[in-house]
C-alpha cells in the first residue's frame, strides 16, 4: 500500500524520527513492535474501528488491484435469490416511483447509476442472515430507486452549488474549504474518463484525507461540523456507487467516521420556528443581522444532512445485504420546495406562512 498523504504518526512525532506514512502502522512502530496512532482527535474505538474495516476492506480490494474498473464483476455466493428477483426494475413505473429524497429535481435517465452496478452490489447479499428482513420486488425497487437519486447528487451538485441537503446561500456567503474542496473534487469527477481516472482517484482520495484529519467533531463549531459532513457524504457517494472496488472498500472503511460526525451534529440540531432571536452562530452573512430565515436554513440544512447521511448508510447497506438496520433518529424534514427553494427572506416567510409545511419523518 503507497503511504498516506496524512500527517506523521504520533510516536515519530514524540522521537522526532521520519515517519513513512503507512497503513495501518508506518515501518517505524512494526519494527518496535509499538503502536502506531495517525491522529489523535478521535476516540481510540473509533480509530480501533476504522483500522479494522480497511484491514477487511484491503483484503477484498488487493486481488483486484490489477484489474481495471471497468471489467471488474462479482460472482454471485450459491445458495442466494435468483438473478430475476434481485435485478433492479428498469420500467417506466420503476423510474416513477413517487417518493423522491427531499423533493429533488427531475433527473435525466442518462445520469442514472448503472443498473449492472446495483446488480453487482445486490449480488453480495448473505442470504444466511436470520432474523433480518429479507428484500422482496417492493422495497428492492424503491431501494435502488434512491440509490439512483442518490448517485447524481455529486454531479448537481457540481453543476448549481445546490442539494437536497446542501442550500446555495449557505456555500456560496461562507465560501468554507470543506465544500470547496468537495466543488472541485465533484465537478473534476463529473469530466472522469479512462485516460485522467488515476488522476479524478487520487484528488478525491487527497481531499478527503485533508477532510477527516482536519475535522474534530467534539470540537469543531456547528457549521463546520455541517459542511464537512456534507463533504463527506458527497465523497461517499462518489466512492460507493462508481464501481470501482478500491474507491469502495475506501467507503466502507470510512462509514464509521461518516455515523460519527451524523450522531454529533444530530445532537446540536433542533426543529426551528420564526422567532425574535437566536443562536450566534446564525449571524454569517457579512454586515447583516440575524434573520429567522437563516436559522432555518443552518437547522433545515442539519437535519436534512444528518437524515441523508444515515440513508446513504441504508441504501448501500440493503443493496449488499438485503436488509438495513434503522436508526431510531426521532429526526424530521420540511418536504415544502417553496420554503427550501427560497430565495430571499420574503418569499421564505411568505412560504412559510401561507403554505403547509410538509414536516417528514
Amino acid at each position: 500500500m503507497p503511504p498516506s498523504r496524512q500527517k506523521s504518526c504520533l510516536a515519530c512525532v514524540q522521537s522526532k524520527r521520519k515517519c513513512d506514512k503507512g497503513l495501518p502502522k508506518c515501518q517505524r512502530c512494526l519494527a518496535k513492535k509499538t503502536d502506531c496512532e495517525y491522529n489523535s482527535q478521535y476516540p481510540d474505538r473509533l480509530r480501533q474501528t476504522t483500522r479494522r474495516n480497511v484491514d477487511e476492506n484491503v483484503a477484498i480490494a488487493e486481488p483486484f488491484a490489477e484489474v481495471p474498473s471497468s471489467d471488474w464483476q462479482l460472482q454471485r455466493s450459491p445458495g442466494l435469490p435468483s438473478a430475476a428477483i434481485l435485478s433492479p426494475r428498469t420500467n417506466d413505473a420503476f423510474l416513477n416511483f413517487g417518493n423522491n429524497p427531499f423533493n429533488m429535481a427531475s433527473i435525466p435517465q442518462d445520469y442514472f447509476l448503472g443498473s449492472a452496478l446495483i446488480d453487482d452490489i445486490v449480488a453480495r447479499q448473505n442470504s444466511t442472515d436470520i432474523g433480518q428482513m429479507i428484500s422482496d420486488t417492493t422495497p428492492q425497487a424503491r431501494v435502488e430507486f434512491v440509490a439512483k437519486r442518490l448517485a447524481v447528487v455529486p454531479k448537481t451538485f457540481s453543476e448549481s452549488g445546490q442539494t437536497m441537503f446542501i442550500h446555495r446561500l449557505l456555500f456560496q456567503a461562507r465560501s468554507p474549504p470543506a465544500l470547496q474542496d468537495a466543488l472541485s473534487v465533484c465537478a473534476l469527477y463529473s469530466l472522469k474518463n479512462a485516460e485522467n481516472q488515476l488522476l479524478v482517484f487520487r484528488n478525491l482520495e487527497h481531499r478527503r484525507q485533508q477532510l477527516i484529519a482536519n475535522t474534530d467533531p467534539l470540537l469543531a463549531s456547528k457549521m463546520n461540523l455541517l459542511e464537512a459532513l456534507q463533504a463527506l457524504i458527497l465523497y461517499q457517494i462518489i466512492r460507493l456507487f462508481d464501481g470501482d472496488i478500491r474507491l469502495r472498500a475506501q467507503a466502507e472503511a470510512d462509514e464509521p467516521v461518516l455515523i460519527m460526525w451524523a450522531a454529533q451534529l444530530r445532537l446540536r440540531t433542533h426543529q426551528v420556528q420564526p422567532s425574535p432571536s437566536a443562536p450566534a452562530e446564525a449571524r454569517f452573512l457579512p454586515g447583516s443581522t440575524f434573520t429567522d430565515w437563516q436559522h432555518w436554513l443552518i437547522e433545515e440544512s442539519s437535519r436534512r444532512t444528518v437524515i441523508t447521511a444515515f440513508m446513504l448508510k441504508g441504501v448501500y447497506e440493503f443493496l449488499k445485504l438485503g436488509y438495513d438496520t434503522v436508526p431510531d433518529m426521532r429526526m424530521t424534514f420540511t418536504a415544502q420546495a417553496a420554503l427550501w427553494n427560497s430565495l430571499s427572506e420574503i418569499s421564505w416567510r411568505k412560504a412559510y406562512n401561507e403554505r403547509e409545511r410538509l414536516e417528514v419523518g
